[in-house]
């Protein structure tokens, strides 16, 4: 029986026929060609690659957007933080609220985003990664003057010694029995009035419509999550104790005899 070396399967098959037994395609350098792609199996590559990237889009976009909502919540914790500075350097007292909603007129001079900058520094961390309110570079109203968009965040106005519906007034942080209950910092609607305001008027709460749905109109209940005007709504609310916490809107308000936001109920 003959055998062949790889050198003599490679010069058999190039200068003379070879045995039937022994082809040519079979030596180890006279392998069988690699062929392309075709267009049916490119097709369904590309398809299967579309697949994958619709997968995985929904749920990148939802870690990117739990990361804003981290974020967020130590915003609101370090305005919290730089409020207890406020207070320590000012016997106590509150900061108070002062930009208007609608077109009203602002109070520059009491306005806690002035008042309070030297405390927490970087004018940028009044606006919250979550916030998409279009008002930061186009007026909300331009009579009598243009009213933009200045902070994602208001404070409560129950806490506010002016501002305040009833009871109280609670001019300084002593006053409030359960500060660790009481709702402070709180994020601002990013349409309608009060789009460019600092404080909501929780009073008006129960006036036409649930809670919920009045809230909505002055507040984003649903900056982390949920449907806007539901009570499962989900945002990241300050507390005047200096924590913050991401929270239902039904944990923080469910009638005016149950609440977080009026110091007398708050518990």
């Amino acid at each position: 029986m003959a055998y062949y070396t790889d050198m003599q399967m490679q010069v058999s098959c190039n200068y003379r026929p070879v045995s039937k037994a022994l082809p040519c395609s079979v030596g180890r350098t006279g392998g069988a060609r690699s062929r392309g792609f075709t267009l049916v199996e490119l097709l369904v590559v590309v398809g299967i690659i579309a697949l994958l990237i619709g997968l995985l889009l929904p749920a990148l976009a939802k870690v990117q957007h739990m990361a804003k909502a981290t974020k967020d919540l130590a915003n609101v914790r370090g305005l919290q933080v730089a409020h207890w500075n406020y207070v320590v350097d000012n016997r106590g007292y509150l900061i108070q609220a002062g930009l208007g909603h609608g077109g009203a007129h602002a109070d520059e001079g009491v306005a806690w985003i002035n008042t309070l900058q030297k405390y927490y520094g970087n004018k940028l961390v009044a606006r919250s990664p979550l916030d998409t309110s279009p008002y930061w570079d186009t007026p909300l109203v331009t009579v009598p003057t243009p009213q933009f968009r200045r902070s994602s965040y208001g404070i409560n106005n129950f806490l506010d010694r002016e501002l305040i519906p009833y009871g109280g007034p609670y001019l300084k942080v002593e006053k409030v029995r359960r500060a660790h209950a009481t709702v402070h910092f709180i994020p601002m609607a990013y349409g309608g009035d009060f789009a460019a305001s600092d404080h909501p008027h929780v009073e008006n709460w129960e006036d036409y419509g649930t809670p919920a749905e009045v809230a909505s109109t002055q507040l984003q209940i649903n900056a982390v999550r949920g449907q806007l005007g539901k009570g499962t709504a989900v945002a990241n609310w300050g507390f005047l104790d200096g924590h913050a916490e991401a929270m239902k809107f039904d944990d923080v308000y469910r009638s005016s005899l149950d609440n977080r936001f009026d110091p007398k109920v708050a518990r």
